[in-house]
């Protein structure tokens, strides 16, 4: 009898374990993927013949069939497709991830999409993640990143970084706002914040609608070009009223400022005009706001000025400087992305961090495009830059405010 008992608890006690487990895996949330303090591992699974064709064709965005496995999970009929600008390759594939492409409603972690970014064009792998850090910790919008080492096939690939995709359900999270209009921007020319014209064909290719694509072109495009018209218009007393109708400009400027510390050349001031971002207007409103994106040639110039030029002048950054309130909130963001970098020497200790999380991950990548000894450089060269740019940002700061 006394053996039944405990066959009985015994039975009881493994049930209650399993269970457990269950449970903790029904449980993970986004926040467990995103969770940057550990080296994730994600898998895919896709026809041979489906990836020999994705390489070949990695310029297009051509979609094939995956399962994606994490930490237990197993998502299947995914769909998959080449991403990324100067970054595509056959070699070292950029990916997207869509979930719900081919099981209409089907989700991830509460996501729709997700973005693994191949590094390809970063010898140091944490420029990007670096950056996003950098505006999260300071409280703005950024997309939340983390590492995995990444299989397709049971072949590794290399390290990549997760990268949360921008969507509707990012823009909800970040912002509490739902229904509004995301726009991708695509860099075509260098572009400035000049007025292009009136004819609503000159925007599509630049902002690319991410949802309700199916509205009309009035209603996609419209308020786009109303706001580059404002932007430009006369120089009145009432021109801040009109283009702060069109957008957020203290979050502009937040944003440029952020830039202006990570000492980004390609973002929205630089040498090749406006790039990488989202543009995101709020729903039953006029109102724009940018969204933070690619931030992979962050940290390139350590002593580089917050007030990066190209070959002209970012017209609604220029105008909004000349105008005291909005300098101040410009410096304010570099100011505070410094003295947040100084922090318990936060930056400097994040670098040393991330070497110590992926340097195995780095050195085992064979489909990387540099050597372990240019990534060994660059992390020397990230280190210095940790250290001497927070202060240099502040001096600079305080030099912006004499003016």
């Amino acid at each position: 009898m006394r053996q039944r008992q405990w066959g009985t608890i015994g039975l009881a006690a493994v049930c209650a374990v399993l269970l457990s487990e269950t449970t903790a895996v029904q449980t993970l949330t986004a926040n467990d993927l995103f969770n940057d303090q550990v080296l994730h591992e994600i898998r895919l699974s896709i026809n041979s013949r489906d990836l020999a064709e994705l390489r070949e064709r990695f310029r297009e965005n051509i979609y094939f069939p995956a399962d994606l496995t994490w930490r237990g999970q197993r998502v299947r009929n995914v769909a998959v497709r080449s991403r990324g600008g100067g970054s595509r390759n056959g070699r070292k594939l950029g990916l997207k991830i869509d979930f719900n492409r081919y099981t209409t409603g089907q989700r991830f972690l509460g996501m729709r999409s997700l973005v693994l970014d191949n590094m390809w064009q970063d010898k140091a792998l944490m420029r990007e993640f670096l950056a996003m850090a950098v505006y999260r910790r300071i409280g703005e919008a950024a997309p939340r990143e983390s590492y995995a080492r990444l299989y397709i096939n049971n072949e590794y690939q290399g390290l990549y970084c997760i990268v949360e995709d921008v969507t509707e359900e990012f823009v909800t999270r970040t912002t509490g706002d739902t229904g509004g209009y995301l726009y991708e921007y695509h860099w075509l020319r260098d572009f400035y914040m000049d007025y292009p014209g009136d004819d609503l064909n000159l925007y599509k290719p630049m902002f690319e609608p991410r949802n309700h694509e199916l509205e009309s072109d009035s209603t996609l495009y419209g308020p786009i070009r109303d706001l580059f018209r404002e932007i430009n218009g006369p120089d009145d007393a009432v021109w801040r009223q009109r283009v702060g109708d069109r957008i957020d400009l203290a979050e502009f400027m937040t944003h440029v400022g952020v830039q202006g510390f990570l000492a980004n050349n390609d973002g929205i001031l630089g040498n090749f005009g406006i790039n990488n971002f989202y543009l995101y207007r709020f729903n039953n409103s006029t109102r724009h706001r940018l969204i933070p994106w690619d931030e992979d040639q962050a940290f390139q110039f350590p002593d580089i000025t917050i007030l990066r030029q190209g070959s002209q002048d970012v017209v609604l950054f220029q105008r909004a400087f000349a105008q005291a309130d909005l300098k101040e909130q410009f410096l304010r963001a570099a100011e505070r992305c410094a003295e947040s970098a100084l922090e318990d020497n936060w930056l400097v200790n994040e670098v040393e961090r991330v070497v110590v999380l992926i340097d195995a991950s780095v050195r085992e990548d064979r489909r990387k495009q540099f050597t372990d000894d240019d990534f060994d450089l660059e992390v020397g060269f990230l280190r210095g830059v940790a250290a001497q740019r927070p202060q240099l940002v502040l001096d600079e700061v305080a030099q912006l405010r004499l003016r």
